[in-house]
């Protein structure tokens, strides 16, 4: 077959593959998570996983930059992928917690589950501009769980609570970074969040039950931007600096809220008015140096303010939030007609966080290490990609939920020719 028409089949059933696993993906994402108690408050927790090449580095990675991987820690990374290539990737993880403190029955204190997380392709429009459009996950929220409530009005009755929610928000983007001078890249992020999340509280007693069911709606446009500096220390080292930034954004949310007797008769049934429900001002910076363009060392520190917006509740309130992470990486190059194809490569992490949730007078931590794992195909555009996570959030201290999780993620990337003019090499 002509190389013409081979690299036109090639892209072509790439576009079919790509579009089938976008729908995939899409529906997966809906699907149930772990339960965590935690995610009770505000929007559910907060994804700080991109599910990307920088998974094996903790997902530190907002000074990273890649030709051949899509980073979207850093809107400003695109302008490093190579020109005349179209690159697709997916990821998905498989997650086990532990679940751990006084409140916890012995014999029901574990989940797992398994979930496509992240849908995004990317290109090089010209030569200093780099694009790409995706799907992913901003917040889950799944729990569910029995307790006692007091009977206000009675002669120390108490009634049976059944609390249930779930659902997420997710971010679906498109991002643009240019490059300036051959050392500075700017990017934009437009993104827009969108997702529902619903809540099932059912009070039971031998004299009553009521069942309140509230589903709240969320979506608004969502902005960040991003900034990279780059280049030499000398022969043997590069270096790269980034910083991201975004402004504070209303998610304006729709409330309803439906009241079911025992006969599943509607006792109530109307939309609420309610305070808006906004995401805070956040920014991050980070550092990426390498030697020899083999050894790559990371770091990033970032940060949320939270206590701005005034969010509190029964014995919790949101707290400003902040993550600082380091990875190390060794990447294994071939020379090959003067242009270094990268083979292989081993990534470690380690990561530290105070979540934005301040429960009974306690910031909820997070911690936790990554190793990870790729390799390129030899004679196609495929990698593949391992990271294991080990991670510890809360503590059981003051009648909290400590849970101890390990998962596994699996990004898989293809990229082929967009247009050629010439040879290209893997």
């Amino acid at each position: 077959m002509d190389p013409k028409q081979l690299i036109k089949v090639n892209s072509n059933l790439m576009k079919i593959l790509l579009v089938i696993t976008l729908l995939i993906s899409a529906t997966a994402m809906n699907g149930q998570t772990n339960n965590s108690p935690y995610s009770i408050i505000g929007i559910g927790d907060i994804e700080d996983n991109y599910f990307n090449r920088t998974s094996g580095l903790s997902n530190t990675g907002i000074a990273y930059r890649s030709n051949r991987n899509l980073i979207n820690n850093n809107p400003a990374s695109f302008s490093a992928l190579d020109n005349q290539f179209f690159v697709g990737e997916i990821g998905t993880r498989g997650k086990y917690t532990g679940y751990y403190g006084t409140p916890i029955d012995p014999l029901n204190n574990n989940s797992t589950d398994i979930t496509f997380k992240r849908f995004v392709i990317g290109t090089k429009v010209t030569r200093h501009l780099g694009t790409s459009v995706g799907l992913v996950p901003y917040s889950s929220e799944n729990y569910e769980f029995n307790a006692p409530q007091p009977v206000l009005g009675t002669n120390g009755e108490t009634a049976n609570s059944y609390s249930q929610g779930f659902g997420g928000l997710h971010r679906v983007f498109m991002a643009n970074s240019y490059e300036f001078f051959n050392h500075l890249s700017l990017g934009i992020d437009a993104s827009y969040l969108f997702g529902s999340i619903s809540q099932k509280t059912i009070l039971q007693s031998t004299n009553s039950y009521i069942s309140t069911n509230k589903s709240t709606d969320y979506g608004n446009l969502y902005f960040d931007y991003g900034l990279q500096y780059y280049g030499k220390l000398n022969k043997k080292w590069d270096f790269s600096i980034g910083a991201t930034f975004a402004n504070k954004t209303d998610l304006y949310p729709q409330y309803s809220i439906i009241i079911l007797a025992a006969d599943s008769s509607q006792l109530y049934n109307q939309p609420q008015l309610q305070h808006n429900f906004s995401l805070p001002v956040s920014y991050g910076v980070g550092i990426s140096l390498t030697k020899n363009k083999k050894y790559t060392f990371v770091a990033d520190c970032k940060y949320q303010g939270w206590s701005a917006l005034k969010y509190s509740g029964y014995n919790y309130s949101l707290q400003n939030s902040n993550r600082i992470s380091a990875g190390f990486e060794v990447s294994k190059k071939k020379n090959i007609y003067n242009n270094f194809y990268e083979t292989s490569y081993f990534q470690t992490g380690l990561y530290y966080s105070n979540s934005y949730l301040n429960v009974y007078g306690q910031q909820i931590t997070d911690m936790g290490a990554t190793i990870g794992f790729g390799v390129n195909a030899k004679r196609s555009g495929l990698g593949y990609t391992f990271t294991l996570q080990y991670g510890i959030k809360g503590s059981q201290s003051n009648g909290l939920i400590q849970e101890r999780y390990g998962s596994i993620t699996i990004m898989l990337s293809y990229r082929d020719l967009w247009y050629t003019k010439g040879k290209v090499f893997y």
